[in-house]
């Protein structure tokens, strides 16, 4: 098992993370796992994915995203 981190970052900046998250990946399948808090409501949000560019295309239907991976 080897995991990857990541962030879910603002497409015009940089330094705005919406979410992090960290990619685990086996021989057989990946998952990713992110973290975040709603701007709303301020209420911390856990999502389980398939990977981190589907994490990307969940969160990034309401807000513009960039993936950005932290090796």
């Amino acid at each position: 098992m080897e995991g990857r981190l990541f962030t879910l970052v603002s497409a015009e900046d940089d330094g705005m993370v919406f979410a992090w998250g960290m990619q685990i990946t086996t021989p057989t399948e990946q998952e990713a796992v992110t973290y975040c808090r709603n701007p709303i409501t301020n209420q911390t949000v856990f999502g389980l994915h398939r990977n981190a560019e589907s994490a990307l295309r969940r969160y990034g239907t309401t807000l513009q995203l960039r993936l950005v991976w932290e090796d």
